[in-house]
């Protein structure tokens, strides 16, 4: 516990390389700042807006020190500065591809990168619960735009395909409407999902590679931000399902298991786009022209039992084709998910390649990064 006038700090030292410093005093609400000083230089800067803590990782073995500024209601501010902290920083938690060669190089990479995100958990959860809140903070509506753009495209999407083209015809017997949703509301989940992963390192960059931030935790949050969306449109969802009279059983739970499926096939699809996206901008433009014919290949507003059976075939290998039967399955079609165990074993074979590869490319890359800016 440190104290200078007014203000009284407490650090406390979880491990070696985690500092969380607490303003004891609650008499202060208005802007706290806190400087990071190596060698007498500041290093980095967190302003927080009434919370008075931080949680530090210390990366970089040496000696710091840490500086609280605060700025009262009446514009004065008031500082404190703590005594030099040894630290021995970060043990690094993978090993380059130019070092070790060996056989299981690739699945050590896998490893690591998991390790790195599961020791930063904390604050990837944090900052993706920061970010979704500040979203449309500035609007007069806030987070009810989470709602009303979705509605929109709803409302567009049934009025186009629905009654301007199928003049609202069922399909297999439901109304097109519930059919529609069942693959549209997935389908915002993925596009916003492998649009802004695919973004998500690149829009940091700025900031978090010089800072030698966890790479990996950055498109894991991106996704959990969308997730977030995700669970607010699925709300949506249930409202309309019951007002069509369609009402919750058993085969709803299966909507746990495809959405531990949208997840990690976004996360492991984000790791390999992000990089691309540092390594060639275009890719970026490249990606949005290739959704627009994802979205259409997908029949998520037209029914493809009309087309020859090789072209069915085809289209089922479509990893979203699957997520999107599976929401269709459990919400109107009462199937369960586990009834074809081929399908499982494809798709999950599928997102594990994903995952081994964009954890090697993120591996391989994240030291390039700073360069290719």
């Amino acid at each position: 516990m440190e104290q200078n006038g007014n203000i009284e700090i407490e650090i406390l030292l979880s491990d070696i390389n985690k500092l969380s410093l607490q303003n004891k005093t609650s008499i202060y609400e208005k802007v706290y700042s806190f400087y990071v000083y190596k060698n007498n230089k500041v290093i980095d800067k967190v302003k927080r807006e009434k919370e008075n803590s931080i949680v530090y990782w210390v990366v970089e073995p040496g000696q710091y020190k840490f500086k609280l500024f605060i700025k009262k209601e009446d514009g004065s501010t008031e500082s404190i500065m703590t005594n030099e902290i040894s630290f021995e920083g970060l043990k690094p938690i993978y090993c380059s591809v130019e070092n070790q060669k060996t056989t299981f190089q690739w699945f050590k990479n896998v490893w690591a990168v998991f390790t790195e995100i599961w020791i930063h958990r904390a604050r990837m959860y944090r900052i993706s619960v920061y970010e979704y809140n500040l979203a449309n903070k500035d609007s007069y509506l806030g987070k009810l735009w989470n709602v009303i753009n979705p509605l929109i495209q709803i409302g567009t999407y049934w009025f186009v395909f629905g009654i301007g083209i199928r003049n609202n015809a069922p399909v297999d017997g439901y109304p097109f409407l519930i059919w529609m949703l069942c693959g549209l509301i997935p389908w915002f989940f993925i596009s916003h999902g492998v649009v802004k992963g695919a973004a998500s390192i690149y829009s940091k960059s700025g900031t978090v590679l010089k800072l030698k931030y966890p790479i990996s935790t950055i498109s894991v949050g991106t996704i959990l931000v969308e997730f977030y969306n995700h669970m607010v449109v699925l709300g949506i969802l249930a409202i309309i399902l019951l007002s069509f009279g369609y009402f919750p059983n058993l085969y709803w739970f299966n909507l746990i298991y495809y959405l531990g499926y949208e997840l990690v096939f976004l996360i492991s699809f984000s790791f390999i786009t992000s990089v691309l996206t540092m390594i060639a901008r275009d890719f970026q433009k490249l990606l949005s022209s290739i959704m627009k014919l994802w979205f259409y290949l997908t029949p998520i507003l037209w029914d493809m039992s009309r087309l020859p059976g090789w072209v069915q075939f085809i289209l089922k290998l479509n990893p979203v084709y699957y997520i999107v039967c599976g929401f269709r399955d459990s919400l109107i079609y009462e199937t369960a998910f586990y009834t074809n165990h081929r399908k499982i074993l494809f798709f999950w074979f599928l997102n594990i390649v994903l995952i081994v590869i964009g954890c090697n490319l993120q591996v391989k890359f994240r030291d390039k990064f700073i360069d290719m800016l």
